[in-house]
């Protein structure tokens, strides 16, 4: 399923710098006292609401991580378990190097080899559209969106947040998958 993932050509100066973006967003995008069902479904309803903007549907996940529990799942009528699939090893993905979905994407890069980088697909998709939730310091669950192209699965998931928390987050110009 590798082939089906698009490799965008990234520099490593171009990955250094979405990298310092990513954890930028990371740093900004958080709760500050809770995160649980109500919040779970607050954060889906957003990135549900955001679909008109992006002209296509995704599927959304928001997983618990202290149980694995999923909070929140819901899935446009033009996609289907695929994309539900791709949001997990989005999320597997993430948790194995700490960090937003793209994260072993871009060190990769910047470390001069990508050849294995998608080697691991679908259990482990490291690409944009799976996020940290966090409370303080705490990954306390995970966002995952996939179903859109050109790292906008990351664009959906800021956005809602951004909306949610009434905050603002930097975005990056690098080609990110």
């Amino acid at each position: 399923m590798a082939e089906n993932i698009p490799a965008p050509m990234l520099t490593a100066d171009d990955a250094r710098k979405a990298m310092e973006v990513l954890l930028e967003q990371e740093r900004i995008l958080r709760y500050a006292e809770s995160f649980g069902a109500y919040e779970a479904l607050e954060l889906g309803q957003a990135a549900i609401g955001l679909i008109p903007q992006f002209g296509e549907g995704y599927s959304i996940t928001i997983t618990r991580e202290a149980d694995g529990v999923r909070m929140f799942q819901w899935v446009d009528d033009s996609k289907g378990e695929r994309n539900l699939l791709f949001a997990d090893g989005k999320r597997h993905s993430a948790l194995k190097v700490g960090h937003a979905g793209p994260w072993a994407q871009l060190e990769a890069v910047v470390a001069g080899d990508a050849s294995q980088v998608w080697a691991n697909v679908p259990e482990e998709v490291p690409a944009c559209g799976a996020f940290p939730i966090r409370v303080g310091d705490e990954w306390v669950a995970t966002i995952g969106v996939s179903g859109l192209m050109e790292g906008l699965d990351h664009e959906v998931i800021v956005r809602a947040l951004e909306q949610v928390l009434g905050v603002a987050a930097p975005r990056w110009d690098a080609p990110v998958a």
